[in-house]
Order: C-alpha cells, then sequence, then structure tokens
C-alpha cells in the first residue's frame, strides 16, 4: 500500500519549470536552424575559426570603456551592448557542438 503524500512536506522541485523551458527551446526549429548555421560558418570554417577568436580577442575580453572619463557610464553601457552579438555567435556554437555532442 502506497502512503498518500502530504503536499507540505514535499519538498519542491525548483529546477522543473526550468528544464521544461529548456526542452521547449531545444526543439524549436528557429533556433535549430541559426545554431547549426552558426556552427557552420564559424565551426567548421577556418576563416570563421580566426574571425571568432579576433573578435574575441579585440572586442569581448577587453574592457572598451575608460574609467574616468566623463561618459564612462555610457560607455559601459554601448561596450556591454557591442560585446553581446560576438556573445550569441559563441553560444549558438556551444549550443549546436552540444547537440551534434548529444546526438541530436
Amino acid at each position: 500500500m502506497e502512503e498518500d503524500k502530504n503536499p507540505i512536506l514535499e519538498q519542491e522541485n525548483y529546477f522543473k519549470e526550468y528544464q521544461k523551458n529548456i526542452d521547449d527551446l531545444k526543439n524549436k526549429p528557429e533556433i535549430i536552424e541559426f545554431d547549426k548555421l552558426t556552427y557552420e560558418v564559424f565551426g567548421m570554417n577556418e576563416q570563421g575559426k580566426r574571425w571568432l577568436e579576433l573578435v574575441k580577442e579585440r572586442y569581448v575580453i577587453p574592457g572598451l570603456a575608460r574609467l574616468g572619463t566623463p561618459t564612462y557610464q555610457i560607455d559601459v553601457i554601448w561596450g556591454e551592448g557591442l560585446k553581446e552579438f560576438p556573445r550569441l555567435i559563441m553560444s549558438a556554437l556551444k549550443s549546436h557542438q552540444q547537440r551534434i555532442a548529444a546526438g541530436k
């Protein structure tokens, strides 16, 4: 005989909704297509790999705002905005590499 579970004593699964969102995103064709194209351009192509390395070295890694300038706060926001697109490319590349490793 199975015991009735007490919902007050049950531990809440905080990861459940997060996992559902991950699963929903995994199978969206528009995301898969973008990730695959990004992988083909920046993961399989030597020029694409080199371009991404240069972007990381020149724009993503270094700080683009100079401390002490009158527009420092605005420059920080601008710099982070500029860095966001290469980060999106790197994320899509990694996502497709993980999809390949998982056999999907």
